[in-house]
C-alpha cells in the first residue's frame, strides 16, 4: 500500500476515534460538572498550557522536520534524535518545576496540581520523532490506547461535579500514557548515541524559530478561557469551551491529511522536488474545501436540536453561540495547509511566524476590548478575527509565491450544494423535537443532498481517489 495513504488511514482512525470518543464523553462529562465545572477545568487548563508550550519549545515541527531529512542515515538519525530529546527533557523538567512554583500560591491549586500531569507528559514526547520518519501507526495507536484508557475511567467514575479533580487527573494520564508507550517502538529505528549537552543545545535557536508561532497559538487559543476566567465566570469559561470544542473535533478531522503529508513535503523539497509539493497541495486543498464547507452547514443545520440533547439544558445557551463560529471549519484548516505543507516543508519560517504572531496581537487585542464589554460574545469575535487574519495572512505569502490558483467553479458548487443541504434539511426537520434520532436523521439527509448534488454537478473529488484507488491520487 502506498505509504502516504497508509499513513492518512492510520491518522484517519485515530481522528475518527478521536471524534467519536468525545461524542459519548462529552455529553456526560458537560451534564456531570455543568458549565462551572466545565469552565474551571478549562480555565486550570489554559494556565497550565503555558507550561507545555515552554516544555515543547518548537521541537513539535522542527524535530519532526529533521528526523524527516536525517531518515536515511541510521547514525545520523539517532545522533539527531538524541541530542534533540536531551535538550527537550531538560527544558521539560525546568518547566515543571516553575508551574509548581506559581500554582502553589493559587486559590484553586488542588486542580492546578491534577493538571500538571499535562506537562510532566511533555518530558516524554517523542511523537515527533514517529512524525518524521512517516510512522504514523505508532503514534496513532499510542493516542488511540491513551484515548481509550481516559473514556473507560470517565464512564466508571466521572458522575458529578465533586469528580471536576478526578476528571482532570483522568485526562492528564491519558496524555501521559499516550507518550510513554512511544518508547516501546522506537528501538526498532535508532540505536543509543551518547550526546552531549552542548550539541544537544545546538538546536535550541533553530527550535526556538518554531516557538514563536507556538507562543502565538497559544496565546490566541488559550487567552480567551484565560481572560473570561479573569474578567468573567466559571461559567462562561464552560459556554465557551463547549462551542469551540465541537468546532475543534471537525478541524481535527479535516486537517489529518496535511499532518501526514508534512514529512513528505520536507522531504520533497529536500530533494528539490518543488512543483510536486504544488501539485500534491493542490490536490489536498481542494480535498479539504470539499468536506469543510458541507461540514459548516452541517453545524449550521443540526445546532438547535443537536445541543439540549447532546450538553444538557444547563448549555442551551450555546445554541446561539455554535453557527457563530462554524465559518472557522473552512477557515482554519485553509491556514493548516498551507502552513503544514507548503511553509514548513519550504522553510518559509519567517512567513510562518509572521502570520501565527500576527493573529496572537489580533487575539489579544480582541480580547481585551470586547470581552469586558460583551463577554463570551467578545471572546467568540476575537476567536474568529485571529484565525481568518492568520489564514488570509498565510494563503497572501502563498499565493503571491506560487500564483496558485483555486477552482473557483469547483468551490461555489461546494457551497451552492451546501446551502441547499442546510435549506433542504432544516426544513425537512423544522417541527423535530430535538433528540439524537432527530440529529442522526439530518446528518443522512445532508450528506445525501450533498453527494447527489456534487456528483451530478461533477465536481466530486472522490471519484479520481476511487478510480486510481489511492494510488496515485497523492503520490
Amino acid at each position: 500500500m502506498n505509504k502516504t495513504l497508509s499513513n492518512f488511514i492510520y491518522q484517519s482512525i485515530f481522528r475518527i476515534t478521536k471524534l467519536l470518543l468525545p461524542f459519548i464523553t462529552i455529553p456526560i462529562v458537560s451534564k456531570a460538572l455543568g458549565p462551572s465545572g466545565i469552565g474551571v477545568y478549562n480555565y486550570t487548563n489554559s494556565i497550565a498550557q503555558y507550561f507545555v508550550l515552554v516544555a515543547g519549545l518548537g521541537i513539535g515541527v522542527y524535530g519532526n522536520r529533521q528526523i524527516a531529512i536525517n531518515s536515511d542515515n541510521k547514525v545520523k538519525l539517532s545522533e539527531t534524535f538524541w541530542e534533540i530529546f536531551t535538550m527537550s527533557f531538560s527544558i521539560s523538567i525546568m518547566s515543571l518545576l516553575l508551574y509548581f512554583i506559581i500554582v502553589s500560591f493559587s486559590e484553586d491549586r488542588i486542580y492546578f496540581y491534577y493538571q500538571s500531569l499535562i506537562i510532566f507528559a511533555a518530558v516524554f514526547d517523542i511523537s515527533w520523532f514517529f512524525m518524521g520518519m512517516e510512522d504514523f501507526k505508532k503514534s496513532s495507536l499510542s493516542s488511540l490506547a491513551g484515548q481509550l484508557v481516559s473514556f473507560t475511567l470517565i464512564l466508571l467514575f466521572v458522575k458529578d461535579r465533586s469528580d471536576l479533580g478526578l476528571y482532570i487527573f483522568i485526562q492528564g494520564i491519558n496524555i501521559l500514557f499516550s507518550q510513554v508507550i512511544m518508547w516501546a517502538f522506537i528501538k526498532k529505528y535508532i540505536v543509543f548515541i551518547k550526546v552531549s549537552f552542548k550539541n544537544a543545545l545546538k538546536h535550541f535557536f533553530p527550535a526556538l524559530q518554531y516557538f514563536i508561532p507556538k507562543i502565538a497559538i497559544v496565546l490566541y487559543t488559550n487567552l480567551n478561557k484565560t481572560l473570561l476566567g479573569w474578567l468573567g465566570t466559571s461559567a462562561a469559561v464552560g459556554f465557551y469551551s463547549n462551542t469551540v470544542q465541537i468546532n475543534g473535533v471537525l478541524v481535527t478531522l479535516i486537517t489529518t491529511l496535511d499532518l501526514v503529508l508534512l514529512p513528505k513535503m520536507s522531504n520533497l523539497f529536500s530533494h528539490g522536488k518543488i512543483q510536486e509539493i504544488l501539485n500534491v497541495l493542490k490536490k489536498s486543498l481542494h480535498l479539504q474545501l470539499f468536506f469543510s464547507i458541507p461540514l459548516a452547514f452541517g453545524l449550521l443545520t443540526i445546532t438547535a436540536k443537536f445541543v439540549p440533547w447532546f450538553f444538557g439544558e444547563s448549555f442551551d445557551f450555546i445554541t446561539h453561540t455554535i453557527p457563530l463560529v462554524a465559518p472557522l471549519i473552512v477557515i482554519k484548516p485553509l491556514g493548516i495547509a498551507v502552513g503544514r505543507q507548503y511553509l514548513v516543508p519550504m522553510n518559509r519560517v519567517k512567513i510562518y511566524n509572521m502570520a501565527v504572531i500576527s493573529g496572537a496581537i489580533v487575539s489579544i487585542m480582541a480580547n481585551i476590548l470586547l470581552i469586558p464589554v460583551v463577554g463570551i460574545y467578545g471572546a467568540i469575535t476575537a476567536t474568529i478575527l485571529a484565525e481568518l487574519f492568520v489564514t488570509i495572512t498565510r494563503m497572501y505569502a502563498f499565493i503571491r509565491e506560487t500564483h496558485f490558483k483555486f477552482n473557483i467553479p469547483m468551490i461555489l458548487k461546494c457551497i451552492a450544494s451546501g446551502v441547499i443541504m442546510y435549506l433542504v434539511t432544516s426544513w425537512v426537520t423544522l417541527s423535530w423535537t430535538a433528540s439524537i434520532k432527530t440529529t442522526m436523521v439530518q446528518v443522512i439527509i445532508g450528506i445525501v443532498i450533498y453527494m447527489i448534488l456534487m456528483t451530478v454537478l461533477k465536481a466530486n473529488p472522490l471519484y479520481e481517489l476511487i478510480k486510481s484507488r489511492g494510488k496515485s491520487f497523492i503520490n
